[in-house]
């Protein structure tokens, strides 16, 4: 497994570890219903064959198969160790690994030179607080090449004209919060309000190009969302 990028000297160490990388895909389906990994597959369909994408925090990679499949040259990155293995058995078992490269490392400590096609982030995003989200995003997107494209997957954000006291938001927020309070005790991600990462990139530069909208369990409430951007 290629490790490019070193991890930083800032670098947790591996605060997933094998227990929660094994059981993280499985949670996610069951918390979302699906949704979280329909949202996932709906972002990446948008880059084309022959381009170099970098998935950011990607974790075991399912959203990566289809994209390498089409001649997508994926660049899979993550601080976990045991996310980077089960990425690289994923595609070993689907005969694609070695048209993928597999980096061990921190997103916030790329190299500068490093530039792509599309940069896809992916539920990374909301495990930054929301004083430090908005650097990283910044960071990420000089990693992009001009007219690249940005695809985010997310929470979606509360509703405009909203706030925590209406009951639509309250369960949103609920929603939201539940599984970030459990995973910031176990990996010290930040606990934060739902962001808004399309009014954040695009107050970054960015431009909105598409975006879609999941419903949790496909009946549920509009609490998941994808986003393609410009930059």
């Amino acid at each position: 497994m290629e490790s490019t990028f070193p991890v930083s000297a800032g670098a947790q160490p591996d605060t997933y570890g094998t227990v929660l990388a094994t059981a993280y895909d499985g949670l996610a389906t069951l918390y979302s219903g699906g949704a979280i990994g329909a949202c996932k597959h709906w972002g990446v369909s948008h880059i084309s064959a022959g381009e170099a994408a970098l998935f950011v925090g990607a974790g075991a990679a399912a959203e990566c198969l289809e994209p390498v499949r089409r001649g997508v040259r994926c660049h899979i990155l993550d601080s976990s160790p045991a996310m980077l293995r089960r990425a690289h058995r994923r595609l070993h078992r689907s005969k694609h690994e070695g048209h993928v490269q597999f980096h061990l490392g921190d997103a916030r400590a790329l190299p500068t030179h490093k530039m792509y096609d599309a940069v896809v982030v992916h539920f990374f995003l909301n495990t930054f607080c929301q004083q430090s989200m908005p650097r990283v995003l910044a960071s990420l997107l000089t990693h992009l090449r001009p007219g690249g494209l940005l695809v985010l997957a997310d929470f979606a954000p509360v509703s405009p004209g909203t706030d925590t006291a209406t009951a639509g938001s309250f369960w949103q927020t609920l929603y939201h919060d539940l599984p970030m309070h459990l995973f910031s005790q176990w990996t010290g991600s930040d606990v934060h309000p739902p962001h808004d990462l399309p009014a954040v990139a695009c107050s970054l530069g960015a431009t909105l190009v598409a975006q879609r909208t999941f419903r949790v369990a496909r009946i549920g409430p509009a609490w998941f969302g994808s986003w393609v951007m410009n930059k």
